[in-house]
């Protein structure tokens, strides 16, 4: 993974010393990051997902925010995509009725996640295929074939659980959700999806044992310069559909980490290169309050070759001997070379091949990278209170 800063300036005002200490403990003794190192906890897990996923045709997995995107980040760098997985975050209740009213609960498996045990959508999504189950005389079987990853605390998640003889696993009550993605919570979804374990922990070491270079490397040491503190958006550009749902669990880490007090840099997740289509004027054209990460990737001369002779028209004859990732390199560039010349503020994030090292790396930079612009701008980074107010709300509405 290399990381070039581009039009940026890393002149800090104040002396940043006593902070990078301060972010360097922190990641040292930070349980999202050092869990990968239990080797005993990893090979209970490998064992107890691949007991739960055996002879299952599909496995639905119920969970929101921290206790889905994590595991979706790494679902979605799998080239060849496991379709026996299948994500529902969200409570939409006309697609969550079509797409499971018709379940076969003989051949799938549930894996339900929730650190609390209490969160509504997750115990709504729980309880409904509890009662189809019921209505339909398939609730033993349900019951046996479901994976309940909750903190062992009193809860209803894991009251009943208990009292269903349901199968447990641990969330670790020290790891927030949207840190949670080495976990179990990431980990059991990724080890189902057949992802390399091992590869993936490699580079989540590489960051961990070069933390002061990656610290150095971070956005926090960017925005820490007081002549820096223009900007209100953090567009974040990723130039891979298998990086999507990276995208989306970046969104997360960064805004309920940073958004307190008042303060913050609004998180956009933006797809290259389908929205250079509809955002890229406003980026370029508009107000100069926004910083850009590119994520880009190695697509040269992948992908399917692109029939230039059937235009008959040298207005596209760039086409002549090309591929789609040809295309694609092509237009990434393109869109960095514009910043470029228009003297904006941003970087490049380039991993060479999205696999499950550079994901590691990716992932867990970005940790980093969140927890010490926190720990800079003042900010804590592991709580969100503001959204508890609306989670109280919902139940007095329901009530």
């Amino acid at each position: 993974m290399k990381i070039k800063y581009f039009n940026s300036n890393f002149n800090y005002i104040n002396s940043t010393g006593a902070l990078d200490n301060k972010i360097i403990d922190t990641i040292i003794k930070l349980e999202a990051l050092n869990i990968i190192n239990d080797k005993n906890l990893l090979n209970h897990t490998i064992n107890i997902a691949n007991d739960f996923s055996t002879r299952k045709k599909k496995i639905v997995i119920f969970g929101t925010g921290g206790s889905n995107l994590g595991a979706r980040a790494l679902n979605d760098i799998i080239l060849e995509k496991n379709s026996k997985i299948e994500f529902y975050d969200n409570i939409d209740p006309i697609f969550f009725s079509k797409s499971l009213s018709q379940t076969n609960f003989d051949s799938t498996g549930f894996l339900i996640v929730s650190k609390s045990g209490t969160t509504p959508e997750t115990l709504a999504q729980f309880s409904a295929l509890y009662q189809l189950a019921e209505e339909t005389n398939n609730l033993d079987v349900f019951l046996r074939n479901i994976l309940i990853i909750t903190e062992f605390k009193d809860s209803p998640l894991y009251k009943i659980a208990k009292d269903k003889n349901c199968l447990l696993l641990e969330h670790n009550p020290n790891i927030g959700g949207r840190y949670s993605v080495f976990s179990n919570v990431g980990i059991v979804p990724a080890i189902i999806a057949g992802l390399n374990i091992t590869k993936l922990y490699n580079g989540v070491s590489e960051i961990i044992n070069n933390i002061e270079k990656y610290l150095n490397l971070s956005l926090g040491k960017y925005l820490c310069n007081k002549a820096n503190t223009k900007y209100n958006s953090n567009i974040l550009m990723t130039y891979s559909d298998y990086a999507y749902f990276f995208g989306k669990w970046y969104l997360q880490l960064w805004a309920e980490s940073i958004g307190k007090d008042q303060n913050g840099i609004t998180p956009i997740h933006s797809v290259g290169t389908t929205d250079q289509h509809s955002q890229l004027q406003l980026y370029l054209d508009g107000p100069r309050d926004k910083f850009f990460s590119f994520l880009t990737t190695a697509h040269s001369g992948k992908g399917m070759r692109i029939n230039n002779d059937i235009f008959n028209d040298t207005d596209v004859d760039y086409f002549k001997d090309k591929t789609m990732g040809d295309l694609m390199e092509a237009e990434q560039k393109a869109t960095i070379e514009t910043f470029k010349i228009n003297k904006f503020s941003f970087r490049e994030i380039f991993i060479p091949k999205i696999d499950e090292e550079n994901i590691g790396k990716l992932l867990a930079f970005s940790m980093v990278e969140t927890i010490s612009s926190c720990i800079y701008l003042g900010v804590n980074p592991f709580n969100q209170p503001a959204v508890e107010q609306s989670k109280k709300l919902t139940k007095t509405f329901l009530r």
